[in-house]
């Protein structure tokens, strides 16, 4: 049995406005003349000036891991632990450091994007092609521009489109396509133009489908047998993806950026998205035969930021946000909340040659209504965070960097109000994060060196989890306690700058002890978090030729558990998976032309990250990309 996966970003459309204001500047008799200011903006780095860890991969990395989704590159990240459930088309969640996925934060284009029915952002949506970066930060961030909601965040991801230099009145376009194993069809296309000397207006729409029909081994008892039909959860002696899940998403925002003065800066940001979900099982034992479930959920969203430079070295920064979000169902005792959010923050910043600190605070306030039933109480909530980075030896590249945070998760719809389970007196889930690390980089021999090591500690209490009720039957939403993490997380990344041919290699390790410390008396006291392996690590290695590109890449993951109950029945086994990619361009007068093929699990490696969601096994893809 089959199982088709289709779902369509469209109707992406991101304004970009800059507006610059100078002074008149005189000259004196001299006849001397001043320099007016320049603002040069760029996508952040990797920056050994930062406070916290923060790693970026850019379209190189990108080209050179195979990336299709946005989710496949983090993979290669230390630190992030990636729960895919089933390849193309199934859900893919980010946790940072232990914390959980609704602590990680998904912002595209520097605006949050959000998901009050669930709180974990499905990476999967987001397509690589779309991006021109992708940012993990993991703690307190050196920019002073971000919103409030973002900076309240344990840890963020930043998907950047980034905008081509165009003279006004002309464009950039782009198609492209890509086919691979169990028919993944995929198509893209892209639209840029200079609309006036400030504005820049880019549309893009991408499509995306594929069968999914995927052959896995299922071992039961002393038999195994082969089946069909992902991703789905694979139970013994059932014809598995007989359910269906529909995603339709689609968002308008845009960014206003003004220099008001060589002193200060104002952005302003405003959003409206809308998300449309059903899932379908055809085959329930209830009255009506079948589950069908349909959801829509709406949000506005606008935010201001001012940052003003009060010295060289001193800057500060006040923000707020406002966001309105509903849900409506096709439930008949469906509640249909609807949440007001309001986020501020202030920070300051003192940035010298060699010490960097920071500091911030952040306020969130909430309020609910709903049309049925009793709504949740309201919330309000003021954390810290701050940040020191020093540079010990300038001549070596040598930094020491800690930061802290304190952070918030609110309940989601579902947890508050879903029939049966939801429950209103649940109290949000508070997180800490302690980290302190080194890092060395520098350059010799042609040759961009990077080493970091950072270890952290993480704490969230009050931690929301299903548990059975009145019996095994009925599970409710409760608060139950305090998880620990310990972890370290370490890398080296090696750039060659110079002559034809240029080779760069990349290598992370990730170590996670990440505890059940709710009740000493517990059957799972001091077990490790379920889906969370202690060790696991990632190689990339590609090289860059006039003639041809090439990489080869490694993902390794330890052993690690299914249940919170760390029996030998949930054990889940290490697992490996090796890819190469082969790519070139072609450049002409009129157009350019990357042609690429794509190898990924060359060892037809079968294991599962989600107990009964196995993964593919070896796939190839091939793909075009044409650039006007």
């Amino acid at each position: 049995m089959s199982f088709d996966v289709k779902y369509c970003l469209i109707a992406i459309c991101t304004l970009c406005f800059h507006l610059e204001t100078q002074g008149q500047v005189l000259s004196d008799t001299m006849r001397t003349k001043d320099i007016p200011q320049v603002t040069v903006t760029s996508d952040r780095t990797n920056s050994p000036g930062a406070v916290s860890v923060s790693k970026r991969a850019d379209a190189r990395l990108m080209q050179a891991t195979g990336t299709l989704q946005v989710s496949d590159v983090i993979k290669y990240m230390s630190g992030a632990t990636v729960k895919d459930y089933g390849g193309v088309g199934g859900l893919k969640t980010v946790s940072v450091r232990g914390l959980g996925a609704s602590h990680t934060a998904v912002a595209y284009d520097g605006i949050i994007i959000t998901d009050n029915q669930t709180g974990q952002i499905d990476l999967g949506k987001f397509s690589a092609s779309q991006a021109e970066s992708v940012r993990m930060v993991s703690g307190p961030d050196n920019d002073l521009l971000q919103p409030a909601s973002l900076a309240a965040q344990a840890a963020v991801i930043s998907i950047n489109t980034g905008l081509p230099q165009l003279e006004e009145g002309k464009s950039r376009n782009s198609a492209q396509l890509k086919y691979g194993s169990f028919n993944t069809l995929s198509a893209q296309a892209e639209s840029t133009f200079k609309a006036g000397q400030n504005n820049t207006v880019s549309l893009q729409a991408e499509w995306l489908n594929t069968k999914g029909n995927y052959p896995y081994i299922q071992d039961n008892g002393a038999s195994s047998m082969e089946m069909q039909g992902l991703p789905a959860n694979i139970l013994y002696n059932e014809n598995a993806a007989r359910e269906r899940l529909w995603n339709r998403n689609g968002f308008v925002q845009s960014t206003l950026t003004t220099f008001v003065s060589q002193r200060l800066t104002l952005r302003f940001n405003a959003k409206y998205g809308i998300t449309y979900t059903r899932y379908l099982d055809p085959k329930v034992s209830n009255t009506r035969g079948r589950t069908d479930n349909r959801y829509t959920e709406q949000e506005g969203y606008l935010s201001g930021v001012a940052l003003y430079r009060i010295a060289d070295c001193l800057s500060a920064s006040a923000g707020v946000d406002g966001r309105l979000s509903g849900l409506d169902g096709n439930g008949a005792h469906q509640a249909r909340p609807t949440r007001y959010t309001i986020n501020s923050t202030a920070a300051i910043k003192y940035a010298s040659e060699r010490i960097t600190v920071t500091g911030r605070l952040n306020h969130v306030i909430t309020k609910e209504k709903t049309i049925l039933r009793q709504a949740a109480e309201s919330y309000n909530h003021l954390s810290p965070t701050a940040g020191l980075n020093w540079t010990v030896w300038p001549a070596a590249g040598l930094h020491l960097r800690a930061s802290y945070s304190n952070t918030l998760r609110l309940p989601t719809f579902n947890d508050l109000y879903f029939e049966q389970i939801g429950r209103r007196d649940l109290r949000p889930e508070r997180a800490s994060v302690t980290s302190a690390g080194i890092v060395i980089e520098n350059e010799a021999a042609g040759i961009r060196y990077s080493i970091y090591a950072d270890a952290y500690n993480s704490n969230v209490k009050d931690r929301i989890m299903a548990v059975p009720g009145k019996n095994t039957a009925v599970w409710m939403m409760k608060n139950i306690g305090l998880v620990t993490t310990h972890g370290l997380e370490t890398g080296l990344e090696l750039h060659s700058l110079q002559g034809l041919v240029r080779p760069s290699v990349m290598v992370s390790y990730t170590y996670q002890r990440s505890m059940d410390k709710s009740d000493s008396n517990s059957s799972t006291w001091n077990h490790q978090l379920p889906y969370t392996p202690r060790h696991s690590a990632s190689a990339i290695a590609w090289i860059e030729t006039p003639y041809v590109n090439a990489s080869l890449n490694l993902l390794y993951s330890g052993d690690y558990f299914c249940n919170g109950y760390n029996g030998p029945e949930y054990l889940m086994p290490s697992y490996y998976e090796i890819g190469c990619s082969i790519w070139k361009t072609f450049t002409s007068n009129m157009f350019e032309e990357t042609l690429k093929a794509e190898f990924i699990n060359l060892t037809n490696n079968r294991y599962e990250l989600v107990r009964n969601y196995p993964m593919p096994g070896i796939q190839v893809r091939f793909s075009v990309l044409i650039t006007i």
